[in-house]
């Protein structure tokens, strides 16, 4: 992570993550979505440049004691170097500080490189969601929720 840096998730960032949420997810959110979640409770990060270009980003809302991480995306030319981690990292750290609760989300079936990195960081999968991404490659695809309770 040499040379980025995370920062609060701002209404001037909107735009740089709806374009780079546009570019890497089946189905991103739109910019309305985005700003909708910068008025409710929750923890909203961003990857930067030392040029302020958004490289990564990610959302969590907190649900009565319980943080549900809802989008985690990394620009891909910055995939493999650690920044995914690092936002769950940082959110894993805001679940212990805040609520000391479970943090939750779903994840493709399918994507197994998310899916090894929220097992490192202590996440298990604790059930299933069956069809519950609708847009993808292949049509419709189950959801594994996975939950990591050591936030405590």
């Amino acid at each position: 992570m040499a040379g980025l840096w995370l920062e609060a998730f701002l209404p001037d960032h909107l735009a740089a993550v709806a374009a780079l949420e546009a570019e890497i997810a089946p189905a991103p959110w739109s910019v309305g979505m985005l700003a909708e979640e910068l008025t409710l409770e929750g923890w909203r990060k961003v990857l930067l440049t030392p040029e302020r270009t958004v490289v990564g980003y990610a959302v969590a809302r907190l649900i009565y004691d319980e943080w549900h991480l809802l989008i985690l995306g990394v620009a891909p030319k910055f995939w493999r170097r650690g920044l995914g981690r690092a936002l769950v990292a940082d959110l894993l750290g805001e679940a212990r500080a805040r609520t000391g609760g479970t943090v939750l989300l779903e994840v493709r079936a399918s994507n197994v490189p998310a899916r090894r990195l929220y097992e490192s960081l202590g996440f298990t999968c604790i059930g299933v969601r069956r069809g519950y991404y609708r847009h993808g490659p292949c049509g419709p695809e189950d959801a594994l929720v996975m939950a990591c309770c050591d936030a405590r």
